[in-house]
Protein backbone atom coordinates (compact mmCIF):
# COMPACT_ATOMS: atom_id res chain seq x y z
CA UNK A 1 0.00 0.00 0.00
CA UNK A 2 1.43 3.40 -0.97
CA UNK A 3 1.84 5.84 1.87
CA UNK A 4 0.01 9.13 1.69
CA UNK A 5 2.70 11.83 1.49
CA UNK A 6 0.41 14.26 3.28
CA UNK A 7 -0.05 12.10 6.35
CA UNK A 8 3.02 9.84 6.52
CA UNK A 9 5.52 10.69 9.19
CA UNK A 10 9.09 11.13 8.13
CA UNK A 11 11.89 13.64 7.94
CA UNK A 12 10.63 17.18 7.43
CA UNK A 13 11.53 18.67 4.07
CA UNK A 14 13.65 21.77 4.41
CA UNK A 15 12.46 24.72 2.31
CA UNK A 16 14.78 25.22 -0.65
CA UNK A 17 14.89 28.92 0.14
CA UNK A 18 15.81 28.53 3.81
CA UNK A 19 18.91 30.73 3.43
CA UNK A 20 16.80 33.54 1.95
CA UNK A 21 14.21 33.16 4.71
CA UNK A 22 16.91 33.39 7.37
CA UNK A 23 18.40 36.48 5.75
CA UNK A 24 15.01 38.19 5.46
CA UNK A 25 14.15 37.44 9.08
CA UNK A 26 17.53 38.65 10.27
CA UNK A 27 17.20 41.91 8.36
CA UNK A 28 13.89 42.57 10.07
CA UNK A 29 15.31 41.76 13.49
CA UNK A 30 18.44 43.85 12.94
CA UNK A 31 16.20 46.77 11.99
CA UNK A 32 13.89 46.30 14.96
CA UNK A 33 16.39 45.68 17.74
CA UNK A 34 19.82 46.34 16.30
CA UNK A 35 22.53 43.89 15.34
CA UNK A 36 24.22 43.60 18.76
CA UNK A 37 20.96 42.82 20.55
CA UNK A 38 19.86 40.17 18.04
CA UNK A 39 21.07 36.64 18.75
CA UNK A 40 21.36 33.68 16.41
CA UNK A 41 18.66 32.02 18.52
CA UNK A 42 16.36 35.01 17.85
CA UNK A 43 16.90 34.59 14.13
CA UNK A 44 16.30 30.84 14.34
CA UNK A 45 13.09 31.35 16.28
CA UNK A 46 11.83 33.75 13.60
CA UNK A 47 12.13 31.02 10.95
CA UNK A 48 11.14 28.09 13.19
CA UNK A 49 14.56 26.46 13.40
CA UNK A 50 17.01 26.04 16.25
CA UNK A 51 19.76 28.59 16.56
CA UNK A 52 22.50 26.06 15.71
CA UNK A 53 20.64 25.13 12.50
CA UNK A 54 21.42 28.63 11.23
CA UNK A 55 25.06 27.56 10.90
CA UNK A 56 24.14 25.18 8.10
CA UNK A 57 23.56 28.29 5.99
CA UNK A 58 25.77 31.00 7.51
CA UNK A 59 29.05 30.62 9.36
CA UNK A 60 28.24 33.37 11.85
CA UNK A 61 25.85 36.16 12.70
CA UNK A 62 28.33 38.58 11.16
CA UNK A 63 28.14 36.70 7.86
CA UNK A 64 24.36 37.23 7.88
CA UNK A 65 24.87 40.96 8.34
CA UNK A 66 27.50 40.99 5.60
CA UNK A 67 25.07 39.28 3.23
CA UNK A 68 22.45 41.91 4.07
CA UNK A 69 24.87 44.76 3.32
CA UNK A 70 25.89 43.07 0.06
CA UNK A 71 22.23 42.82 -0.87
CA UNK A 72 21.76 46.53 -0.17
CA UNK A 73 24.74 47.30 -2.39
CA UNK A 74 23.21 45.16 -5.14
CA UNK A 75 19.92 47.02 -4.83
CA UNK A 76 21.38 50.53 -5.05
CA UNK A 77 23.70 49.58 -7.91
CA UNK A 78 20.74 48.13 -9.79
CA UNK A 79 18.83 51.38 -9.23
CA UNK A 80 21.75 53.40 -10.62
CA UNK A 81 22.04 51.06 -13.59
CA UNK A 82 18.43 51.55 -14.58
CA UNK A 83 18.84 55.31 -14.35
CA UNK A 84 22.12 55.30 -16.27
CA UNK A 85 20.56 53.40 -19.14
CA UNK A 86 17.77 55.95 -19.45
CA UNK A 87 19.75 59.06 -20.46
CA UNK A 88 23.21 60.50 -21.13
CA UNK A 89 22.40 64.11 -20.20
CA UNK A 90 24.05 64.82 -16.82
CA UNK A 91 21.19 66.88 -15.40
CA UNK A 92 18.57 64.35 -16.41
CA UNK A 93 20.83 61.53 -15.27
CA UNK A 94 21.32 63.00 -11.80
CA UNK A 95 17.58 63.45 -11.40
CA UNK A 96 17.15 59.84 -12.52
CA UNK A 97 19.71 58.66 -9.95
CA UNK A 98 17.78 60.48 -7.25
CA UNK A 99 14.42 59.17 -8.39
CA UNK A 100 15.71 55.60 -8.61
CA UNK A 101 17.21 55.71 -5.13
CA UNK A 102 14.06 57.26 -3.66
CA UNK A 103 12.05 54.34 -5.07
CA UNK A 104 14.64 51.83 -3.83
CA UNK A 105 14.81 53.35 -0.34
CA UNK A 106 11.02 53.44 0.00
CA UNK A 107 10.50 49.94 -1.40
CA UNK A 108 13.36 48.40 0.59
CA UNK A 109 13.35 50.67 3.63
CA UNK A 110 14.15 47.94 6.15
CA UNK A 111 17.13 46.69 4.17
CA UNK A 112 18.43 50.20 3.50
CA UNK A 113 18.05 51.10 7.18
CA UNK A 114 20.06 48.05 8.21
CA UNK A 115 22.80 48.99 5.74
CA UNK A 116 23.07 52.57 7.03
CA UNK A 117 22.82 51.81 10.75
CA UNK A 118 24.32 48.36 11.25
CA UNK A 119 27.18 48.04 8.74
CA UNK A 120 29.50 49.61 11.34
CA UNK A 121 29.32 46.34 13.28
CA UNK A 122 31.17 44.46 10.54
CA UNK A 123 34.88 43.92 10.97
CA UNK A 124 36.92 46.36 8.87
CA UNK A 125 38.16 43.45 6.74
CA UNK A 126 34.60 42.50 5.78
CA UNK A 127 33.26 46.03 5.60
CA UNK A 128 35.94 47.50 3.32
CA UNK A 129 34.99 45.73 0.03
CA UNK A 130 31.33 46.63 0.45
CA UNK A 131 32.23 50.21 1.35
CA UNK A 132 34.30 50.48 -1.84
CA UNK A 133 31.41 49.16 -3.89
CA UNK A 134 29.00 51.64 -2.32
CA UNK A 135 31.51 54.43 -2.90
CA UNK A 136 31.54 53.55 -6.60
CA UNK A 137 27.75 53.93 -6.55
CA UNK A 138 27.84 57.42 -5.04
CA UNK A 139 30.75 58.38 -7.31
CA UNK A 140 28.39 58.13 -10.27
CA UNK A 141 26.29 60.84 -8.65
CA UNK A 142 29.44 62.90 -8.07
CA UNK A 143 30.43 62.62 -11.75
CA UNK A 144 27.00 63.77 -12.89
CA UNK A 145 26.94 66.65 -10.40
CA UNK A 146 30.39 67.97 -11.37
CA UNK A 147 29.35 67.84 -15.03
CA UNK A 148 26.42 70.10 -14.15
CA UNK A 149 28.35 72.26 -11.69
CA UNK A 150 31.95 72.40 -12.94
CA UNK A 151 32.83 75.01 -10.29
CA UNK A 152 32.67 72.28 -7.64
CA UNK A 153 35.70 70.25 -6.68
CA UNK A 154 35.27 66.51 -6.43
CA UNK A 155 35.35 66.74 -2.63
CA UNK A 156 32.72 69.48 -2.57
CA UNK A 157 30.49 67.46 -4.86
CA UNK A 158 31.01 64.39 -2.67
CA UNK A 159 29.84 66.36 0.39
CA UNK A 160 26.67 67.44 -1.41
CA UNK A 161 25.99 63.95 -2.75
CA UNK A 162 26.50 62.50 0.72
CA UNK A 163 24.02 65.01 2.10
CA UNK A 164 21.43 64.19 -0.56
CA UNK A 165 21.81 60.44 -0.10
CA UNK A 166 21.62 60.81 3.67
CA UNK A 167 18.47 62.92 3.40
CA UNK A 168 16.78 60.40 1.10
CA UNK A 169 17.78 57.51 3.34
CA UNK A 170 16.61 59.16 6.55
CA UNK A 171 13.22 60.25 5.24
CA UNK A 172 12.50 57.03 3.36
CA UNK A 173 13.48 54.69 6.18
CA UNK A 174 11.57 56.61 8.85
CA UNK A 175 8.31 56.99 6.95
CA UNK A 176 5.39 56.85 9.41
CA UNK A 177 2.76 56.56 6.69
CA UNK A 178 1.28 60.00 7.33
CA UNK A 179 1.97 61.07 3.74
CA UNK A 180 0.90 59.25 0.62
CA UNK A 181 3.61 57.50 -1.37
CA UNK A 182 3.49 59.95 -4.28
CA UNK A 183 3.56 63.00 -2.02
CA UNK A 184 6.42 61.66 0.08
CA UNK A 185 8.43 60.61 -2.96
CA UNK A 186 7.97 64.01 -4.58
CA UNK A 187 8.95 65.84 -1.40
CA UNK A 188 12.08 63.74 -0.86
CA UNK A 189 13.13 64.17 -4.49
CA UNK A 190 12.68 67.95 -4.36
CA UNK A 191 14.68 68.20 -1.13
CA UNK A 192 17.49 66.07 -2.52
CA UNK A 193 17.71 68.19 -5.66
CA UNK A 194 17.81 71.33 -3.51
CA UNK A 195 20.63 69.84 -1.46
CA UNK A 196 22.69 69.22 -4.59
CA UNK A 197 22.07 72.82 -5.67
CA UNK A 198 23.47 74.22 -2.43
CA UNK A 199 26.17 76.83 -3.14
CA UNK A 200 29.68 76.47 -1.73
Amino acid sequence: MTANPLTSEGPATRPSNRRALILDAAIGLFREGGYPATSVDDIGKAVDVSGPAIYRHFSSKEEILLEAIRLAADEVHAANGEARNSTADPRTLLAAYIGAYVVCALDRSTLIAVWTTEARHLSSERRSPVTRRLRSWSNEWVEALTAIRPELSTEQARVLVGGAIGLITSLATNDDGSLGRAQLSGMITAMALATLDTPF
